[in-house]
């Protein structure tokens, strides 16, 4: 198997195991110390990455030669997170939710149907004219800012500084078992410094800002979604500079 197969493997695993120990809260603890719509935040911001922060970081801090492995994890991983989250959220949603079939709530989510769409696209050979590659670029642009501009709106100052034992693990969790996880299983399979690296900048920075829309969709807990979010953002750009210095020290 080549290196990008063992590092989108040692991805899975770290995604994977962190997301299951998450789940297992929700029979650890009962509903009423640890709510559904708090559950399945903590499930999202630790499952997410943000696709847009980690392609600018690549480029960054690996170079143009990661871009291309990153938009091959998107391919593989975007679908099946999303696949994920929108399970959880419709089998622990309200009850309107619950109610309605689980493929009916994938098969109607944005996100799942753009990749299918572009999935598709890549498969059948065809090039799209320049003037929809524009379109859509614009369309994604702003996407991204109405996402960032939503998220912010959900952000409480007072709220940020109030102890909150949900949100402290929605932080520090995704930030320690992913990455830990990850190089575990990275030095394993002997992988390189750009797949290590790339990992890394996956695991350590925020979890996705459509999350906080999809929260807020679908009986998630949006607040705590925009507060876990906010400070994972900020925490990151303190370490994940720490990690790749970390990285590139042991393994260059």
């Amino acid at each position: 198997m080549s290196e990008f197969g063992w590092m989108l493997v040692a991805l899975f695993v770290a995604l994977g195991v962190s997301g299951t120990i998450v789940l297992g809260l929700r029979w650890w603890q009962t509903p009423e110390r640890l709510p559904n719509p708090v559950f399945t935040t903590l499930f999202q911001t630790t499952t997410r990455w943000n696709v847009f922060i980690t392609l600018a970081a690549v480029e960054l801090f690996v170079g143009p030669q990661g871009i291309a492995l990153v938009a091959l994890l998107i391919a593989v991983l975007v679908p099946l997170i999303n696949i994920a989250n929108v399970v959880v959220l419709a089998f622990f949603g309200p009850p309107q939710a619950q109610s309605i079939p689980v493929a009916h709530h994938v098969l109607k989510n944005p996100l799942v149907q753009a990749c299918a769409i572009g999935i598709a696209i890549n498969l059948s050979g065809l090039s799209l004219p320049d003037f929809a590659l524009q379109t859509l670029d614009l369309v994604g642009r702003a996407a991204l800012g109405v996402g960032i501009l939503a998220i912010g709106a959900g952000v409480n100052a007072e709220r940020l500084f109030q102890r909150s034992t949900a949100m402290m693990f929605g932080v520090v969790f995704r930030m320690t078992s992913g990455p830990i996880i990850f190089l575990a299983v990275a030095t394993k399979f002997g992988l390189g410094v750009t797949e290590v690296l790339i990992g890394i900048i996956i695991l350590v920075g925020p979890a996705a800002s459509n999350g906080y829309i999809l929260a807020k969709k679908m009986g998630g807990d949006a607040n705590l979604y925009a507060d876990i979010l906010a400070w994972q953002t900020i925490l990151s750009m303190l370490t994940l500079p720490l990690f790749i210095l970390a990285i590139t020290t042991a393994l260059g």
